[in-house]
């Protein structure tokens, strides 16, 4: 049967969010057990994400993986192959239940029945799919250990906790007990989208616009904005306050366009700035870069550059000379 059913679906009566799905007929093979359908939901247009990742590769040197590191990755990989060659498929989906479901209808059914039960330890079924395979593990324990040693670890920082945990964990009538003013006001804060760069903080602004996700056009758009708010900067460069912003600004533009693959817009912004420059006679703008290490970026720091590490390294000595 070739043919699907599109819906719209209401869980429950007065419920707000309503979902648009679709019904694949599935038809069952055996008697005793009824035909049936599969549904799917289908996102909306404003659900769509496109979301830009830059490629492994365009990081700079220092953080690509050696020789070594790379094998230790591959074989790691490998070993985790749920249908190695000689042996049965591990977790078949036909026969794979949703481990979450599976375990919360088993209890409902037994509440059902006995409302006084008490939650039953975990099933022998639901312990092979849910924990690691003790067999696998030690026969290669060897493959594990030498991914440990070829990467240094190092701990995650813990985040801030949310209000909600932190309104839970306070003991009632204990003097750090929350208000139910100040709770409100920790609950009423949210994250105001960045949609341009201000002048009272650049450069946090140029990081919050490059990690929008929601469209492509975030990340042009704050490469074009920091540019434009790097050209206002140097117009006015002898002023001191703009000039250390001005090279803040450059230096997060820079590190921005290697991360999004961008070296061209870096690249040739770069050198308008230069140009710039030597119309406007400000030679304590190039000099303020060399301490700092502004200059083109390589293409061992984005691999879709056209500069050489020889061309970045004597941009700026050439630019230096020729003012």
């Amino acid at each position: 049967m070739n043919k699907v059913a599109i819906l719209r679906c209401v869980w429950r009566q007065g419920q707000g969010s309503v979902v648009v799905g679709v019904l694949t007929p599935n038809i069952s093979e055996k008697d005793s057990t009824p035909d049936s359908f599969y549904f799917n939901t289908l996102p909306f247009a404003e659900d769509v994400r496109e979301f830009q990742f830059p490629s492994f590769s365009s990081f700079p040197a220092s953080w690509q993986p050696n020789e070594q590191q790379q094998e230790a990755a591959d074989n790691l990989v490998k070993m985790l192959d749920l249908a190695p060659s000689a042996k049965q498929e591990a977790l078949l989906p036909d026969f794979t239940p949703n481990p979450i479901l599976e375990r919360f209808y088993r209890h409902l059914e037994l509440k059902s029945k006995h409302p006084d039960a008490v939650v039953p330890p975990l099933d022998e079924t639901l312990k092979t799919i849910t924990e690691a395979d003790p067999d696998l593990f030690s026969e290669k324990k060897n493959v594990i250990d030498a991914f440990s040693k070829s990467f240094e670890l190092k701990e995650n920082p813990r985040l801030k906790k949310s209000s909600k945990l932190l309104l839970r964990e306070k003991p009632s009538g204990s003097d750090e007990e929350l208000s139910y003013q100040d709770a409100t006001n920790v609950l009423a804060v949210k994250p105001v989208k960045v949609e341009k760069i201000g002048d009272s903080s650049p450069v946090q602004d140029f990081e919050a616009m490059m990690s929008h996700r929601d469209s492509p056009d975030w990340v042009s758009k704050a490469i074009q904005d920091m540019k434009n708010k790097i050209n206002s900067l140097i117009e006015n460069f002898y002023d001191g306050d703009n000039h250390g912003k001005a090279l803040e600004c450059l230096l997060a533009l820079r590190k921005g366009c290697i991360l999004e693959q961008e070296p061209k817009q870096f690249n040739d912004f770069l050198r308008h700035l230069f140009n710039v420059s030597q119309e406007k006679k400000l030679r304590n703008f190039y000099e303020s870069l060399i301490p700092r290490g502004l200059t083109l970026i390589s293409k061992s720091e984005a691999i879709d550059s056209e500069v050489t590490d020889d061309e970045a390294r004597n941009f700026l000595v050439k630019k230096g000379a020729e003012n």
